[in-house]
Order: C-alpha cells, then sequence, then structure tokens
C-alpha cells in the first residue's frame, strides 16, 4: 500500500499498480501530433515533459503539474496528457484530473498499450469525485454572483463535481454584505448547500456640498478685495509718476510750469482713488475672512437646563444648572 496525502484515501493496489503502469506507458512516443507544431516548440516541450517527470522521480508534484502544463501547451500528446492526469491526482485535483485522463484516452490510436491501464485509472477515479448542488434563497440581484474557491458557479441548481477538501462558497452582490459558507467536501459525497444574500448595507452618506451659500458670498468678497488690491498698486504708481511730475515743475506754493500743475490736479485725483481702492481691498478682506470664520451661534446646541428643589427646615431653595 502507499500513503496519499492526509486528506484522502489509501490508493487501493489495484489503483496504484495502474498508476504505476500508465506512467510507465506514458513514456512512450505517441505518433499523434497536431500538424503545427514547429521544432522548436517540440523540442521544449519534450524538455519540460522530461523536466516534470524527473521531479515526479523525486516525489516533488508541486514542480511537475507546471511542468506538464507548459508542455501541454506547446504539444497536446498523450502521454503529457496522461502525465498531468496522475499529476493532479496525487494532488487531489480530482476533477481536473479525470478531464485529462478522458481528452488522452480520446487522443490514442486504437491499440495503443496505454488504452487499457487508462481507462481502468479513469474508471477508479470517476467514483472518487465529490458532487456539489448550490441552491441560493431568493433572486440574485443585477450584478451579482455566487463562487466557489474564487470562481463564478455557472448553474445554479445544478449538481457538479468539484474537489475533495475545503470549499468556500461566496454570495457577492452590489450594496450587500458579502455571504460566505465554508464547508468540507470528502471523496464521494453528495451534498446540496443553499446559501442566501448578505444584508443590505446602509447607503453612504450624499457628499457636502463646499460651495455652501456662506462660503460663496466669501468668496465672492475675497474676488473683490483682490480688485481693490489690483487698484491700489494700479493707482500708486501713478500716484508716484505723477507726484514726481508736480514736483518738478512746482514749488510749495505755486506750480511753474503747465506740466505741473497738471500733474498736480491728476495726482490728487489719484489719491482719492488710489484711497478707494484700498478701503475696497480691506473691506474684502476683511468680509471674507468674516464670512468663512464666523458661526452662528444660534445653531449651536445650547446645554441642557436643570433645576430641583431644596427643602429644610425653616429653608426652602432651589438648585440648578444653566
Amino acid at each position: 500500500m502507499v500513503a496519499r496525502d492526509k486528506h484522502f484515501r489509501v490508493l487501493p493496489r489495484v489503483a496504484f499498480t495502474l498508476y504505476v503502469t500508465i506512467g510507465a506507458l506514458a513514456l512512450l512516443p505517441s505518433g499523434t501530433a497536431f500538424a503545427d507544431d514547429t521544432d522548436d516548440e517540440r523540442k521544449q516541450a519534450e524538455a519540460l515533459f522530461n523536466e516534470g517527470r524527473t521531479a515526479v522521480t523525486a516525489g516533488n508534484y508541486a514542480t511537475a503539474c507546471p511542468k506538464f502544463e507548459a508542455s501541454l501547451k506547446l504539444a497536446r500528446r498523450a502521454g503529457t496528457l496522461f502525465n498531468l492526469a496522475q499529476c493532479e491526482e496525487h494532488e487531489g485535483r480530482l476533477v481536473s484530473a479525470v478531464s485529462y485522463y478522458k481528452e488522452g484516452i480520446v487522443v490514442l490510436e486504437p491499440g495503443d498499450p496505454r488504452l487499457g491501464a487508462s481507462k481502468k485509472q479513469l474508471a477508479s477515479i470517476e467514483p472518487r469525485l465529490p458532487y456539489l448542488t448550490v441552491k441560493l434563497a431568493g433572486l440574485l440581484p443585477p450584478g451579482g454572483r455566487v463562487t466557489l474557491n474564487g470562481r463564478e458557479i455557472e448553474a445554479l441548481d445544478k449538481e457538479f463535481a468539484v474537489n475533495p477538501g475545503k470549499q468556500i462558497l461566496k454570495v457577492l452582490a452590489p450594496k450587500h454584505a458579502e455571504e460566505v459558507v465554508a464547508f468540507f467536501m470528502a471523496e464521494a459525497a453528495r451534498e446540496t448547500k443553499t446559501v442566501q444574500i448578505g444584508a443590505r448595507l446602509p447607503d453612504p452618506p450624499p457628499p457636502k456640498n463646499p460651495l455652501t451659500p456662506r462660503r460663496i458670498a466669501a468668496l465672492s468678497a475675497f474676488g473683490v478685495g483682490g480688485l481693490g488690491m489690483v487698484g491700489a498698486v494700479i493707482t500708486g504708481g501713478l500716484l508716484v509718476s505723477a507726484r514726481s511730475r508736480m514736483q518738478a515743475g512746482c514749488s510749495a506754493t505755486e506750480c511753474r510750469t503747465a506740466e505741473g500743475y497738471e500733474a498736480s490736479k491728476t495726482g490728487g485725483n489719484l489719491l482719492i482713488a488710489n484711497t478707494v481702492t484700498w478701503g475696497v481691498l480691506i473691506a474684502g478682506a476683511g468680509v471674507g475672512t468674516f464670512l468663512l470664520l464666523y458661526k452662528d451661534k444660534s445653531q449651536t446646541p445650547k446645554p441642557r437646563t436643570g433645576h430641583s428643589f431644596i427643602f429644610g427646615p425653616g429653608f426652602v431653595g432651589a438648585r440648578g444648572s444653566f
């Protein structure tokens, strides 16, 4: 007897004999190959196949299975299919093992010495397959799905083969909590699992609108203040230029030239404009800051009030908090 993985039963002597027989026969050259296989692909497929066989001899099935899979993608040969089937069976993936055995049997020519042994091995695996039926309580909303071990179940209320071992059922639906059911399937078991949609999740709160009327008014005030600043800078520059011309053509008491007189009149007007623009700047900045920082006290919750009466000999009083 040969011990298998702890999750699976010990192989009967007949099954183990078939297992070894097919492994040996799988090494025989196969005349069946796809016509579009190139020489490079065949060489690479053969190299991967040999690496897989070496890993199997060393008992390293975790390395062997991917080698056989890679070889199979390059050249679909019966020998590779049977070796991969044995590898999958050893790792407890009975569903894929059965699939590879069936495909390998179809690929073989009538009279091939591997045919009888592979059919017997397939017949020994199929009764060990567990079967599961998944039912859903209620209707699945649009966009919802039911998965088994991360893969979506194609048809509910219909029995299908699964690999033995731990199973994870999930019901995924928009705006619903994820429903998870974990269980174990033994070899040759037949089970039905009924799952339901998870609880509906609360709708997220609506996003806060940053542009409240108060904020819009504050931004407008800052905009007006910005215009005032631009006006103050421009009129300030013109005022300096006018004052320079006035000093060149006027004395402390009178203007000696027409240009100096005109500059003094212009300077007076610019001084008024500059003062106004500075006022607009200060007012806009002040109003905008006030609107942003001010909190309406009427909307602030007031502390609760309460009172109690105190009675005593010759005394009546009241006590409370405000």
